[in-house]
């Protein structure tokens, strides 16, 4: 009994040690999938119709040129998120009061009028912000 407590003890410390290492020096992208990952469920779970940009691209180049896929964001958050393999197209085009406070509590009013501004989110503030789409 005692050696199964301790190859779990082991277990749960590589794996906390594996998630300290992929959040800090995101090896081979891990953290990005990750995250993109989530934003991308809950996306699909509050966005009537919306599937994630891998689902959607077959793999086949896009020779289009490149569009405004959405008014409100500029070239470098497109990128990013769909970096993150968000189909930004998707996404709400228009911001309710609702999400706009839920933003500002969560983010500060500076920091969304840098993001309003063209300024890129993190990565954090994107898993942060992705409460707000639903209200």
């Amino acid at each position: 009994m005692k050696k199964i407590i301790q190859i779990l003890l082991i277990l749960i410390l590589l794996l906390i040690l594996s998630l300290i290492i992929i959040s800090i020096f995101n090896p081979l992208g891990y953290r990005d999938k990750i995250i993109g990952s989530i934003i991308n469920n809950y996306l699909a779970n509050n966005i009537k119709g919306y599937a994630p940009a891998s689902q959607i691209n077959s793999g086949a180049p896009n020779n289009e040129p490149a569009a405004d896929k959405h008014p409100f964001l500029n070239e470098s958050q497109e990128k990013m998120l769909e970096n993150f393999g968000v189909d930004v197209s998707q996404l709400p085009t228009e911001i309710t009061p609702g999400m706009e406070n839920c933003a500002v509590e969560k983010f500060g009013k500076e920091r969304i009028e840098e993001i309003i501004g063209g300024a890129t989110p993190s990565a954090l503030e994107l898993f942060k912000a992705k409460d707000c789409i639903g209200k």
